[in-house]
């Protein structure tokens, strides 16, 4: 290993010092106290001169890694005049600035693209701590707040009370929608959380996005659907009134112009016909009756309900008809398991349900109807209703939910979609999941 310049630096100096440490005993052999003096003060600067060059090393390490630790990667060190091992040691302490330096900005490139990225999405961005401190929000989010420039949610709370409410109690993976007055425009806002954990600091990353483009859209697809099917039954209930009206009124009408008195044979048309108008008017008016239950459910009244004790009470009201078609029923649900719910109107929605469980399997071999409860991963409760019936076509399957819709023909098509309120009311969600031949399944969560 080679140390043959700094060897000779170290030996130039050992020799200069030496020559000195002479000059300053001559000195005071001959009594040259003034000579003496400045001799002595020669040698003191040249052992505190010799004393940094053999330091200096040391230094450069400790310059070295307290500008790492201060994230200064700008330092460089000569390789030149020292030796191998010294050339060898300052290239690597080099090379080691240059790989943070590197590292550092890269990560400041992906930073500024991350900033970009996020600045440029239309949905609204928001990063808080476990102590409600705003650490990264974007435009599009700030344009949704009365104030932009808030640093805490205790700030958003003075100028968005029901906003700050809403960040505050999002729970990771859950979604809310909240109505907000933006520019003078309620403005629908669908509010979505998730938890991060950064060197054990707890962060909630909230999105908001504008949705009215999509509730307008789906609302506009709804009507044309609900007019659609208003239309079908209206038409259908008024066609033959307005047919049946016309053929009595001609045969009165014939009468009238011939001075004859109605005939046995006319009294019995007209009363069939009049019958008819009635029983057709009875049905229009069921219809709009139906339509009515829709738009007029109570408000519910939550309360926390044991899953299984409500499970048992629903199958309760069908036991004897469980009975006697013979069907086979299971049900499957912690008893610790518990939900908050109106028990009453929830009780409507899996009534439905199992009424067209049990009209489904009619004519099994083996009628099976199987209930599950259980927890979802964000801890809300899922109770799944299973038949071995014929299940559902699919061009069927996405329409079960349209008011009106019905294959039955005693049927109404309201049970279904108002099973769909009530679960929508509850923030929950209802899904229907069939394969021609292979049963149906409900799911329910809440």
């Amino acid at each position: 290993m080679g140390f043959e310049n700094f060897r000779l630096n170290v030996v130039a100096r050992i020799f200069i010092l030496s020559a000195i440490l002479l000059a300053l005993i001559y000195c005071l052999y001959e009594s040259l106290y003034l000579r003496s003096v400045y001799v002595g003060i020669a040698l003191i600067i040249s052992i505190i001169e010799f004393i940094r060059y053999v330091d200096k090393t040391n230094r450069d390490l400790t310059n070295f890694f307290l500008a790492i630790s201060q994230k200064d990667f700008t330092t460089t060190y000569s390789e030149q005049g020292k030796g191998k091992s010294f050339s060898r040691l300052y290239a690597s302490l080099n090379h080691i600035t240059n790989q943070f330096r590197s590292i550092s900005e890269e990560k400041e490139a992906q930073y500024i693209f991350l900033s970009l990225l996020v600045e440029q999405i239309r949905v609204g961005i928001l990063s808080i701590d476990q102590h409600g401190k705003v650490h990264l929000i974007n435009q599009t989010m700030k344009g949704f707040l009365t104030n932009p420039n808030i640093k805490s949610l205790d700030e958003l709370e003075i100028s968005d009370k029901e906003l700050a409410m809403a960040f505050r109690d999002a729970q990771a993976g859950d979604s809310q929608v909240i109505r907000k007055a933006i520019d003078g425009k309620i403005t629908p806002l669908t509010i979505l959380a998730s938890e991060i954990s950064i060197r054990d600091n707890r962060f909630k990353l909230i999105s908001a996005q504008d949705i009215r483009n999509e509730l307008e859209a789906n609302e506009l697809e709804a009507w044309q659907r609900l007019i659609r099917v208003l239309t079908h039954e209206i038409m259908n209930s008024v066609s033959p009134i307005i047919s049946l009206t016309a053929t009595l009124s001609k045969v009165v009408a014939a009468r009238n112009e011939a001075n004859e008195t109605f005939s046995e044979s006319d009294r019995e048309t007209l009363q069939k016909g009049m019958e008819a108008i009635l029983s057709r008017s009875k049905g229009l008016h069921h219809f709009a009756d139906a339509y009515r239950s829709l738009t007029r459910l109570p408000q519910p009244q939550f309360q926390k309900v044991s899953v299984s004790d409500f499970i048992e009470k629903l199958l309760l009201l069908f036991d004897e008809e469980i009975k006697q078609k013979r069907i086979s029923v299971s049900r499957s649900a912690d008893p610790r398991l518990k939900m908050t719910a109106d028990p009453e109107l929830l009780e409507q929605v899996f009534i439905n349900i199992l009424k067209n469980a049990i009209e489904a399997i009619e004519g099994q071999p083996n009628p099976t109807i199987t209930i599950d409860a259980s927890l979802t991963r964000d801890n809300r409760v899922i109770m799944i209703v299973t038949d071995n019936g014929g299940g559902i076509e699919k061009d069927v399957l996405d329409k079960i939910f349209i008011p009106f819709f019905t294959t039955k023909k005693s049927g109404t098509g309201i049970g279904l979609p108002l099973s769909k309120q009530i679960v929508q009311i509850h923030r929950g969600s209802i899904v229907a999941i069939s394969n021609p031949g292979n049963g149906a399944v409900f799911e329910v969560t809440i």
